[in-house]
């Protein structure tokens, strides 16, 4: 979803996080699903979206230490999303690009 996002606040993050938290525990919850695969995806997309409240060069040390725990595109996506208070230069997409194709 974040894909199709043009803005979000910081409480909208929060509110993501809080809530797959939330379903993490209903899932876990229900004896047939695996448990563990579950916690192992949200907690990947409580990740991806906690990226969004840190600063440009933090992100950059995220990527250079994470480059394969997401695509590409899904790190282009985190820098297309207008979060107020963080500042993403211009050349930004070509900064990740760099670090991932090395």
């Amino acid at each position: 979803a974040l894909a199709d996002m043009k803005n979000i606040n910081l409480f909208g993050v929060q509110q993501i996080c809080r809530n797959s938290i939330a379903l993490e525990q209903a899932l876990a919850a229900i004896p047939s699903i695996d448990s563990e695969a579950v916690r192992r995806r949200l907690d990947r997309v409580r990740t991806y979206y906690e990226l969004l409240n840190m600063p440009f060069e933090a992100l950059l040390a995220f990527v250079t230490e994470h480059e394969n725990l997401f695509t590409t595109t899904e790190y282009a996506s985190l820098l297309k999303v207008n979060v107020p208070g963080r500042e993403i230069p211009s050349d930004a997409l070509d900064r990740v690009s760099e670090i991932l194709s090395l």
